[in-house]
């Protein structure tokens, strides 16, 4: 496994998990195919910005910092901080998305949106607080969807 890859997987581990020591931590990444040294581990939660953060449980567990994650979304995932709201699917426009935004902020998501999903969408239409992506399927439209409620979810 590549270091991005490793340091990808510990990202989404500790985002997914309250992990509370190393020893944990490095027993999760086995338990994902990757076996690696307390020291490398300790070496890669520095270079992420992982820092102990309070717990759902009270307990302080690894996470990342503010800075931390914000340093580690795309461009599109740090944009998702200026949806408002997402449709929910209607039934016979399954392919269809529409995006409230912070007016002023929708030729700048539309961008990242064709930049990053431009083989997905089908086409894309955006005035000044919304946007309606109609992707080429709904299967594509429901992912795209699912993707940017988790972004948002990580701003709010």
């Amino acid at each position: 496994m590549k270091k991005h890859e490793r340091l990808e997987l510990l990202r989404k581990i500790v985002l997914e998990n309250e992990i509370e020591t190393q020893h944990d931590l490095v027993a999760k990444l086995e338990a994902h195919g990757l076996k690696s040294t307390q020291a490398t581990i300790s070496r890669d939660i520095n270079n992420l910005g992982i820092i102990k953060v309070p717990g759902k449980s009270g307990k302080y567990v690894y996470g990342l910092s503010k800075e931390s994650a914000r340093k580690l979304m795309t461009p599109l995932q740090q944009a998702c901080e200026y949806i408002t709201s997402l449709s929910e699917q209607v039934t016979g426009l399954e392919q269809m998305i529409a995006i409230s935004v912070v007016p002023g902020n929708t030729r700048y998501l539309k961008r990242l949106l064709i930049k990053d999903y431009q083989e997905e969408i089908f086409s894309i239409i955006a005035d000044d607080d919304a946007i309606l992506v109609v992707m080429k399927s709904a299967k594509q439209a429901d992912q795209l969807v699912q993707n940017l409620r988790s972004w948002m979810q990580q701003h709010h």
